[in-house]
């Protein structure tokens, strides 16, 4: 199954880092990196407006500047989107308010930590297709899989 993943980081050696894993890990999938969240947000607003593709995952750092995670979080809940768009943060923050806050957010289904490995791709990979079958799927709140 192919899909299409979206990277919203702001550190360019940790976006390459989990682009490399992504790719070797979706194999067909496709995977675009964005630098901050308004970035992401503008490009999802006009794939919206204009009926194109959306992402299947999204992976979204919270520590950015110019809209930072929970800005992009905030803006990305307010759009008019049908497809179920499977949210991960992806941190190095430790502080426990973050995951508790992470929770309130419906589309986030998954936190960890920095840096991505192949098993959390695979548990991603595992949950986007559940909830491609299910618009119901539960959320997945770990920082490794165990």
């Amino acid at each position: 199954m192919s899909h299409l993943a979206y990277i919203i980081e702001n550190d360019h050696i940790t976006a390459i880092v989990t682009e490399l894993v992504l790719q070797k890990n979706l194999r067909r999938g496709k995977v675009r990196h964005f630098v901050n969240g308004q970035v992401a947000y503008n490009q999802l607003l006009a794939d919206v407006q204009e009926n194109k593709s959306l992402p299947d995952l999204i992976l979204l750092d919270l520590n950015m500047p110019v809209m930072d995670g929970w800005e992009f979080l905030d803006a990305f809940i307010q759009l008019p989107i049908a497809k179920q768009v499977c949210v991960f943060v992806l941190t190095s923050s430790i502080h426990p308010h973050d995951r508790e806050k992470a929770k309130h957010y419906n589309v986030v289904k998954g936190f960890f930590s920095k840096p991505l490995d192949g098993d959390s791709v695979g548990w991603m990979q595992q949950f986007v297709q559940l909830a491609g079958a299910s618009t119901r799927a539960k959320r997945l709140y770990t920082t490794q899989p165990q």
